[in-house]
Order: C-alpha cells, then structure tokens, then sequence
C-alpha cells in the first residue's frame, strides 16, 4: 500500500490516478504527493459509495463528468487577490525593483503567471508592477497569462463573468484598497 487509511491505496491505483490526471489536465503528480491525493479523493469514494481505489478508477476512466470532479478534487482551486502575500514581496524587492531603472529606460518587462483560476494572480502581479513603477501603462511592460482554468466551474465562471477579479477587487477590505487606489498629488 501507498498510502494505508481508511481505504485502500496500493501503488498501481495511485499509478492509474496519475495518468487520468495527466492526461486530462496535464497535471504531473509524483509518487510524493500520494498522501494528498489519497486525502482527497477519499471524499470522492465515499460520496459515490464507492469501497475501493480501483473502483474509483473504473468509475472515473469512462466518464467525462466524474473525471473533471476528480480533478476539481485534486486542484486548489483556491483564488483571491495577494494570495501567498510573500511571492508578491519577492515579486516587488527581488524582481521589480532591480528591473524599474531598466524599464525607465525602455527595455522590456515581461511577467507571466501559469496557474491563474479566474485571474486574481495576473491582476495581483499587476498592482505590484504598479506599485514599483506606477507608469508602467506606459512602458514595454506586459502581463500574460499562461494556462487556462482547469475546471469547468472555474470555465463556466471565467466565461460568463461571474465574480470577475474587478468585482472582486472592489469588495476587498478597504486598507488593501486604499493601497493601491490613485491618489491625486497634495493628498
């Protein structure tokens, strides 16, 4: 067993759960994460009654639906404006900050964020920019994102603009906002 609990996880089940991961979101998951995977494709079993990994894998290989479900499970799908605070102060004092006189003088800043949900990240890594080089609309400098949702209730959401990154940004507490709102020269 890979992982012993209250069901069983031998390797080859854990093997199989990797390949459906991998090729249905292209997620790589490494025998080092068996205990995470177990801890929460348990939840799967038990809500679909099911009393076995393996069974777990019949149910899922041929079903569209189940497979996405597995892979909402297996995802953080965790999203909010700064979030992991401190990758935005390496953004701003390791990255930014060296890069600001180089931008000033035009060459480019090109940043990406790979994992990105309904798109807080790019919108964080962009107010940081902003904060370090506040012209930088101004500037050879440009945001990309790199990977799409991976889930179809994050895709629905990104697609019909339900909690959009500005609705979200606007109900953020009012010190974050006043942070990184324009304030007019004098003031």
């Amino acid at each position: 067993m890979i992982v012993t609990g209250e069901f069983a996880f031998p390797a080859a089940d854990f093997r199989e759960i990797a390949k459906l991961a991998k090729d249905e979101s292209g997620i790589d998951l490494p025998e080092s994460k068996a205990t995470l995977v177990y801890s929460r494709l348990a939840k799967r079993l038990r809500a679909l009654g099911l009393p076995t990994f393996a069974a777990y894998c019949d149910t899922v290989r041929d079903n569209e639906d189940k497979r996405g479900s597995m892979i909402a499970a297996l995802t953080t799908n965790v999203t909010r404006f700064f979030r992991e605070q401190h990758h935005f102060e390496h953004l701003r004092k390791v990255v930014l900050e060296p890069l600001a006189a180089s931008a000033r003088r035009g060459n480019r800043i090109r940043l990406w964020s790979a994992a990105c949900s309904t798109g807080q990240e790019p919108y964080s890594m962009a107010l940081t920019v902003l904060s370090v080089i506040p012209q930088a609309a101004d500037l050879d400098a440009r945001i990309e994102r790199l990977a799409e949702p991976l889930t179809h209730m994050i895709r629905n959401a990104v697609d019909h603009g339900i909690e959009s990154p500005e609705a979200q940004l606007n109900q953020r507490r009012d010190e974050e906002n006043r942070r990184y709102k324009h304030k007019p020269a004098g003031h």
